[in-house]
């Protein structure tokens, strides 16, 4: 599963595609349950996992204690950032634990379900994904750590779950089982149901390094294992009121020696990651007031629908934040031209804020609105960067959109369109694109207070832009009165 959800996300884009970022973040966390390609990775072997580690499996701080207080969402983060930036990596840090946790109040996922066969080896395996989001007693952090000095492959880089709670509580929660288990336990099945279709993969537990207080590790091959199978190593640490779980992907798993160097691998890494706890957190600025959380924007939306009762839905929201030590690329560009809709700049205007994506399902492929909602701090004043956006795109007949990474692309035929929905800043314009379709595209957008929704629709014929323009401009009404705005 990790290869495919992999190899997707390479192909992601702006827009509809967005949700299936989400997706892919899901699929890739998903590893720990299973990976099946199909494929070999061109190169990829158990032996080049071992660049992931530079120092010994059994590295941990040997005078540090253990951390005796739980750490935050946004701590746990950081720890992972840190070391990230330690190995000098650019690569992308832990994931917004806030917009997971978003996501699992937004009920959109697929329901999914892990058994094993003995029943209570399950206490062997990481929780999955959306339960442990859902669980506000235990915090979180996931992200991935690449190789040091390496390219980031599906079976070099590490999958990360950091959870901290009270000691007993997180002892309980990932370590709760007797010592005797284990060896009841050394080999068994794990059945894994999503979306009604169910995998099975052979699991064998492993020798771990000692680490901090407990450990152990396990090895997971598809069952039956098929040509081209990709397995999955996964090691799991408790030190005080941190948990730490890492798995890796290995190609042609079949022994545990050929775990070895994954294993190898990533306890060292284990090692890294308890030293920088055992150090403390590195200190993290709180998020600005803000009238919305990230789980109050999603439950926002829950049950409305649009203006001709088509379902809506919102299925994650987050805080739009800096990772450590980088800069929002959007400050170091010229200002926008009078007749540009950039999405960098523009979200870097809004560090603070909180937003979502999300979608009004028509009947049809093309007959669907995409839509961000912004939630702005509290403390934000004017002049609002929406008002600013507003001004600009009215009166131009041509538009130049500017995407992340730096892809550009012309609105040509612009025309302004109106709406009458009552609001302190609003705008709505009609424009086609040249690819080919004809098709013309509706983008519109209000703002009420320190919230704002923009939308964008498409349809086959510029006379129907106008119809377009209103049914948005009612979604939106429909979304302020909820919010009491």
């Amino acid at each position: 599963m990790a290869a495919r959800g992999v190899a997707k996300c390479s192909a992601t884009a702006l827009g509809r595609n967005s949700r299936r970022r989400l997706g892919c973040i899901a699929a890739v966390l998903l590893a720990v349950a299973g990976c099946s390609s199909g494929t070999t990775t061109p190169g990829s072997s158990p032996a080049a996992s071992t660049t992931l580690a530079q120092a010994s499996p059994t590295t941990g701080s040997g005078s540090a204690a253990s951390p005796s207080k739980p750490f935050s969402d946004a701590e746990l983060a950081a720890i992972i950032n840190t070391v990230n930036h330690s190995r000098n990596m650019s690569f992308p840090p832990a994931h917004d634990s806030t917009s997971l946790r978003s996501g699992a109040v937004s009920g959109s996922f697929a329901p999914t379900k892990m058994e094993t066969a003995p029943a209570n080896c399950l206490v062997f395996l990481p929780q999955e994904p959306f339960s442990r989001w859902a669980d506000k007693d235990i915090a979180f952090a996931e992200g991935i750590i690449p190789p040091s000095g390496g390219q980031s492959t599906p079976t070099s880089t590490v999958m990360v779950v950091l959870r901290s709670a009270e000691r007993d509580a997180i002892a309980k929660a990932d370590f709760g089982y007797p010592d005797d288990l284990a060896s009841r336990c050394s080999q068994f099945d794990l059945t894994y149901t999503a979306s009604g279709q169910s995998s099975t993969y052979a699991l064998h537990l492993l020798a771990a390094p000692t680490i901090a207080e407990k450990q152990h590790a396990f090895m997971q091959v598809t069952k039956p294992k098929g040509p081209g199978d990709i397995g999955s190593v996964g090691l799991r640490v408790l030190d005080g009121t941190l948990s730490v779980t890492l798995s890796l992907a290995v190609a042609n798993l079949n022994s545990e020696s050929e775990a070895k160097p994954a294993l190898d691998a990533m306890s060292g890494l284990a090692g890294e990651l308890i030293d920088q706890a055992r150090k403390g957190a590195p200190s993290v600025a709180a998020p600005p007031p803000n009238s919305l959380s990230p789980d109050q924007m999603v439950a926002l939306f829950k049950g409305i629908t649009g203006p001709n009762a088509e379902p809506v839905s919102l299925p994650q929201a987050r805080v739009l934040a800096l990772p450590p030590g980088s800069t929002p690329t959007g400050f170091s560009r010229p200002p926008d031209s009078p007749c540009s809709f950039n999405e960098e700049s523009y979200m870097a205007s809004l560090l603070g804020s909180v937003t979502g994506q999300g979608q009004i399902h028509g009947v049809s492929k093309i007959d669907y609105t995409d839509f961000t909602v912004i939630s702005m701090p509290s403390a934000m004043a004017a002049p609002y960067p929406f008002d600013s956006r507003a001004e600009r795109l009215r009166g131009c007949t041509t538009i130049e959109e500017q995407s992340f990474g730096g892809g550009s692309r012309p609105w040509s035929s612009v025309s302004a369109l109106t709406t009458t929905i009552p609001a302190d800043s609003s705008y709505a314009v009609a424009y086609q694109l040249s690819d080919g379709t004809g098709e013309w595209h509706v983008q519109s957008g209000a703002r009420r207070g320190t919230l704002s929704i923009e939308a964008s629709s498409r349809t086959a014929s510029q006379s129907e832009t106008q119809t377009k323009a209103d049914a948005q401009a009612a979604f939106f009404g429909a979304v302020f009165e909820r919010a009491g705005k």
